[in-house]
């Protein structure tokens, strides 16, 4: 196929391509909650053995994972259609750094080598699902960093660089966030949101310009505002 046949409109290569979020959050925030929400039929390749809050929901299929080869598979599987979904969520891309580091160091005696492979592996493998044609959740713990610099909150990964750089990868990065409020009768409450812009110390960006500083924590309504149907399969529009 010649490139010229390969030119198509910006809308055309999105639609096709689906949406790639990057979303993390401290403990409890609710991340594993928020892709029950996402939208279609779900598969969550699961990382952390923390299934409580989504164990009652029966559009989503579980994978779970321990070993880097099985998280390199899955992704073979979904490029080749052998798995079939709308939505795939990797929670979290926080311990499969750690898993992917394990093997690092499986390979290497050097542990330093391991350290600095780990960062390119990581990078490989998300490359590779965020260019899966669906919808991708890639969740991920926080942290916070203080530097001569810099003194703000990003998606925790092993070694120093690699959760600043891994936002770079993404259209839509949000902060899930638990703010205390006052309601109307002064009391006070905590609630939960997706913060979609830079400020207050946490990294957050929206590049399609749709969405507002705060959102709700619904992926499906997320999507659907940035101007995708509430399904897609392989990544074409219903």
């Amino acid at each position: 196929m010649s490139f010229k046949d390969r030119i198509v409109s910006p809308d055309t290569l999105v639609k096709e391509q689906g949406v790639k979020v990057l979303v993390y959050g401290a403990a409890g925030a609710g991340k594993t909650t928020l892709c029950g929400t996402a939208p279609g039929k779900k598969l969550m390749i699961d990382m952390e053995s923390g299934l409580l809050s989504v164990k009652d929901q029966k559009d989503i299929d579980v994978i779970q994972v321990k070993e880097a080869q099985e998280i390199i598979e899955i992704c073979e599987a979904l490029k080749n259609k052998e798995l079939v979904y709308d939505t795939v969520c990797l929670d979290s891309i926080s311990e499969m750094s750690e898993i992917l580091l394990n093997f690092e160091k499986a390979r290497h005696k050097d542990p330093r080598m391991a350290y600095g492979n780990v960062q390119e592996t990581c990078t490989n493998v998300m490359r590779a699902y965020r260019d899966l044609h669906m919808h991708v959740v890639f969740v991920s713990k926080m942290e916070r960093v203080q530097t001569d610099h810099y003194n703000g909150y990003e998606p925790k990964m092993v070694g120093s660089k690699l959760g600043q750089s891994i936002t770079y990868f993404f259209d839509e990065v949000l902060a899930l966030r638990v703010i205390e409020e006052q309601d109307d009768d002064g009391t006070l409450v905590r609630n939960r949101w997706l913060q979609t812009d830079v400020g207050q110390g946490y990294t957050a960006k929206d590049r399609s310009g749709k969405l507002d500083g705060f959102e709700e924590p619904n992926l499906t309504s997320i999507i659907t505002k940035l101007g995708f149907n509430a399904q897609t399969i392989g990544g074409k529009n219903e």
